[in-house]
C-alpha cells in the first residue's frame, strides 16, 4: 500500500473524516505523513486541569511538523456544582446513552433494547457511587496541582516552544463545568492517583478554592503565554467569569493588563460562577464596593490599556446588562474616563446591552474607523429604533447586522430580527405563515441601510398607527411585538 502516488493518497484524505484519518494514519508510515496534514490542519489544542493533559502538550511541542500547523491553544476550567449528586448524574448519563443508543439503531428489536437496558445497568456497580465522590475529589486535586506556580513556568516553556513553530497562535479561555463521563469513572483507579491531603470536610473551603483554582488556573494561563515571547495579539474569553475582571493585584490584575496592550482582536463572553449557598451565607465573594460592579468597572479601564485593538467582539452578562452598559455607554463621566480603545476599531459586536439613544449614537460616533458593526439584543430606552435605522444608513458602513431581540421604550414593544437558523425558536414566528422569508423586512431593512431604497417602517404619528402597520409588515424574518419585553 506504501507504493502507491503520494497525490492519490492525499486526495484520498480529504474525503475521510477525523476518526478515519486516525485509523488511516495507523496503516502505514508513508500514510501517516500524508494524513499528517489533513488531520492537524488549523486545530486547537484544549488543555484541562490535568497534568495528563499538559504532558500530551509538551509532547505536541516537540513535535515541530504538528506545532507548526497548531492554530489555538485554549485552556477550558470551571467549578463543580456544590450539590452535584451520585443519583441525578447516574438518571442523566443514562438517560443520555439511551438517546445515543436509539439514534444509532433506529428499528432496533425488543430483545435487543433488552438486552442495551441490562448491559447499561450492569455497568453501574454497587462501588460507582463511592468512586463517583473520590472522583470529584480527585478533581479538585487535579485542579489544586495545576493551579501552583510550577505549572505556570513549565505552560510558559511549552508555549515558547510552539511559538517558535507557529508565530501566529490564538489564545482561548473557557470555563466551563467539569463532566464525568462513565467511561472515565469506569477507568479511574483511587489508589493510583492517593494524594497526600486528605478529604476536606468543610464544604465552604472547598467551595472557595475550587473557585480560586479556576481564576489562578486562566491567570497562570495569560502570565505564561505573555512571559513566553509569544505574541498575545488575538485572544478568545468564553464565558469567562466576571470575578476574573474583579481580581486584584496579588492575584493578578497586573497580568490582564499586560495581555491587554498587545491585543488587535478581543472576543470576550462575560458570565459569573454559579451561585453558592455556602458563600452567600458568610458574605464572601461580593464584587460590588459602594453600590457600582468593579468587574464592569475594570472591563473599561482593561479596554483602555490597547492602542492596537481593532475586533472587539463583546457579550454582557444576562441579567447585569445595565451594570456593564452603565460602564461602557455613559458619558457623565466621559472627560476624566474617555474610551480611548473605541476610535482604532474597525470591526464592532455588541450583545446584550442596555442603553439611551443619544449615548448609543455618542458611542457609535467616537468609532470613526468602524466598518463592520453586530448589535444583538438590546434594550433601548429612549429614542425609536427608526433612529438607529436612519443613522446606520448616513454611516455607510460597509457591514451592518442587527440580530436578536430590541426592546424599545418609546416604541412600546419588542423587535425581533431572525437569521434562517434561528427564527423557529421564537415563540412569535407561529404567528407567521409559511417558511423563513429571505426577502423579506429584515432584507428590506438591510437594503435601506446600505442605502437602497426607502425605509420600510413607518414613524409615529398622531393621524395613524405605526405599531398596528409594523405588526402587519412583520414576517418571519423581522416582527414586532407591542408591549412590555418576553424575556
Amino acid at each position: 500500500m506504501d507504493q502507491l502516488v503520494a497525490e492519490l493518497v492525499d486526495h484520498l484524505c480529504l474525503f475521510l473524516d477525523q476518526n478515519s484519518l486516525c485509523s488511516f494514519r495507523l496503516t502505514c508510515k508513508a500514510f501517516g505523513a500524508i494524513a499528517e496534514e489533513h488531520l492537524f490542519r488549523d486545530f486547537e489544542f484544549r488543555l484541562f486541569p490535568s497534568h495528563h493533559r499538559l504532558y500530551q502538550l509538551e509532547q505536541l511541542a516537540a513535535t515541530p511538523s504538528i506545532a507548526s500547523r497548531l492554530r489555538c491553544v485554549s485552556f477550558e476550567s470551571g467549578i463543580q456544582l456544590e450539590y452535584a449528586d451520585y443519583r441525578y448524574w447516574q438518571a442523566e448519563v443514562y438517560h443520555d446513552k439511551q438517546r445515543a443508543w436509539e439514534r444509532s439503531l433506529v428499528g432496533a428489536t425488543r430483545d435487543d433494547y433488552t438486552q442495551f437496558h441490562e448491559r447499561l445497568q450492569a455497568r453501574f456497580t454497587t462501588d460507582l457511587a463511592r468512586r463517583y465522590d473520590l472522583y470529584r475529589w480527585h478533581l479538585d486535586q487535579q485542579a489544586a496541582s495545576m493551579a501552583e506556580p510550577r505549572v505556570r513556568n513549565v505552560l510558559m516553556r511549552v508555549i515558547g516552544m510552539l511559538g517558535e513553530s507557529n508565530s501566529a497562535l490564538r489564545f482561548k479561555l473557557i470555563m466551563a463545568e467539569p463532566q464525568i463521563r462513565l467511561e472515565e469513572l469506569e477507568a479511574f483507579d483511587p489508589e493510583q492517583y492517593a494524594n497526600d491531603k486528605p478529604y476536606d470536610p468543610d464544604p465552604r473551603r472547598r467551595v472557595a478554592n475550587r473557585r480560586q483554582h479556576c481564576l489562578d488556573h486562566f491567570v497562570n494561563f495569560l502570565q505564561a503565554a505573555k512571559l513566553s515571547g509569544c505574541e498575545v495579539a488575538d485572544l478568545t474569553a468564553i464565558d469567562i467569569p466576571q470575578q476574573l475582571l474583579a481580581v486584584g493585584p496579588l492575584h493578578g490584575s497586573h497580568v490582564l493588563e499586560e495581555t491587554f496592550q498587545g491585543l488587535k482582536k478581543l472576543r470576550m463572553k462575560i458570565s459569573s460562577f454559579p451561585h453558592s449557598d455556602w458563600l452567600s451565607r458568610s458574605g464572601t465573594g461580593q464584587i460590588y464596593f459602594g453600590g457600582r460592579n468593579v468587574a464592569a468597572k475594570s472591563l473599561r479601564v482593561l479596554l483602555n490599556q490597547t492602542s492596537q485593538l481593532e475586533h472587539l467582539d463583546l457579550e454582557f452578562p444576562a441579567g447585569l446588562e445595565a451594570e456593564y452598559s452603565f460602564d461602557i455607554f455613559d458619558r457623565t463621566n466621559i472627560d476624566r474616563f474617555p474610551r480611548l480603545w473605541l476610535p482604532h476599531l474597525k470591526s464592532l459586536t455588541l450583545s446584550l446591552f442596555r442603553c439611551s439613544w443619544a449615548d448609543l449614537k455618542a458611542f457609535l460616533d467616537e468609532g470613526r474607523n468602524l466598518d463592520s458593526l453586530v448589535m444583538k439584543d438590546c434594550r433601548l430606552e429612549t429614542g425609536s429604533l427608526i433612529d438607529l435605522l436612519e443613522y446606520l444608513r448616513r454611516r455607510r458602513l460597509g457591514k451592518v447586522q442587527l440580530l436578536g431581540s430590541w426592546y424599545v421604550d418609546e416604541d412600546c414593544g419588542e423587535w425581533h430580527s431572525h437569521s434562517e437558523e434561528d427564527f423557529t425558536s421564537c415563540f412569535a414566528t407561529n404567528s407567521y405563515e409559511g417558511p423563513y422569508a429571505h426577502s423579506g423586512m429584515r432584507l428590506r431593512i438591510e437594503e435601506f441601510i446600505t442605502g437602497k431604497g426607502e425605509c420600510p417602517l413607518p414613524r409615529w404619528a398622531t393621524e395613524d398607527d405605526p405599531p398596528r402597520l409594523w405588526e402587519i409588515e412583520s414576517d418571519t424574518s423581522w416582527h414586532f411585538i407591542p408591549g412590555q419585553p418576553h424575556r
